[in-house]
């Protein structure tokens, strides 16, 4: 097993982490601003303005050429931010806790781009892991009644947004690779930067004068830089596909936070679940952490090898 191995499965639990709380305070936002625009052009400016200050404590001597990361890093932001906007359109009606399990689907997606665009062909043991995350998807979908169709359309969207930033965010990190252990913090703070530049017309709409609004979304913005910094961190360590198995796990912890914030009165953001419901819900977040077991063993090397 790779010295990256261990600690790439500690950066995945934690960006996992990250998004389950970041599923949440976005869900609230929506709640009260009814704008997936609004969010995602508050929340992305402060995140490229933490970048830039980021960006100000880095040596430049870390930076490779631009022209060796720009294409990359342009394909991995755009689908992002389209992903972002489904997403955040989603969440206006369909509770965190049910969002989040279901973009474990993008697994498919992402197994099937790695094995036929590079050529990374899986072994029997890892298909099965990522048919069995797919599995457990739906499973957890299914027990809490289905989801809207034009909410259920959006999520479709958001997983392909995903799937294709994800796959592109790989690439990115091989072209950093040079960078050694500064390169998830470069993705990161140039990944954000650009979505920041993007999104800085979108802060001229009149909602976004509200200091308020400005309030709500910063903890969207700090939960999900963090969850950024992670995730390519894991990507850089384990790969994209083994990345997002382990990501998985967002499931089982949006899942238990939803059951914390219904108990704790906010109805309004986690309608309140039946005791049956919410073991179904762990039933299917166990079949993920299975995926993950199961991906990690065929991912070992045969022994002298």
């Amino acid at each position: 097993m790779s010295n990256g191995f261990l600690p790439g499965i500690g950066f995945g639990l934690g960006a996992a982490l990250c998004q389950s709380l970041f599923y949440l305070v976005a869900r609230r936002f929506s709640h009260t601003w009814k704008s997936p625009l609004l969010l995602l052009a508050l929340s992305h400016v402060t995140m490229g303005v933490m970048s830039v200050l980021v960006l100000l404590a880095l040596p430049l001597k870390i930076f490779p050429p631009v022209s060796v990361y720009l294409i990359p890093l342009i394909l991995a932001v755009l689908p992002y931010l389209a992903g972002q906007f489904c997403l955040f359109s989603a969440l206006r009606r369909v509770e965190s806790s049910r969002v989040a399990p279901l973009l474990g689907a993008k697994i498919i997606v992402l197994a099937l781009m790695t094995s036929t665009l590079l050529q990374q062909h899986l072994k029997p043991l890892q298909w099965v892991a990522v048919l069995l995350s797919a599995t457990a998807t739906w499973f957890l979908n299914e027990s809490g009644g289905r989801i809207p169709l034009p909410q259920l359309g959006l999520l479709g969207f958001a997983i392909l947004g995903y799937s294709c930033s994800d796959f592109f965010i790989g690439v990115l990190m091989k072209h950093l690779s040079e960078a050694g252990a500064w390169a998830p913090i470069i993705g990161t703070v140039l990944a954000n930067g650009l979505c920041g530049v993007i999104m800085l017309p979108f802060v001229f709409q009149r909602d976004a004068r509200s200091g308020r609004a400005w309030a709500q979304a910063a903890p969207c913005a700090c939960t999900w830089f963090l969850a950024v910094f992670l995730l390519y961190a894991c990507f850089a360590s384990i790969g994209v596909v083994f990345g997002n198995i382990v990501q998985a796990s967002r499931g089982l912890m949006s899942v238990v936070l939803g059951w914390i914030v219904m108990h704790i009165g906010h109805t309004h953001l986690e309608p309140h679940v039946t005791r049956c419901t919410f073991w179904r819900r762990m039933t299917g977040a166990a079949l993920m952490l299975l995926a993950v077991v199961i991906y990690m063993y065929a991912q070992k090397p045969a022994a002298g090898s």
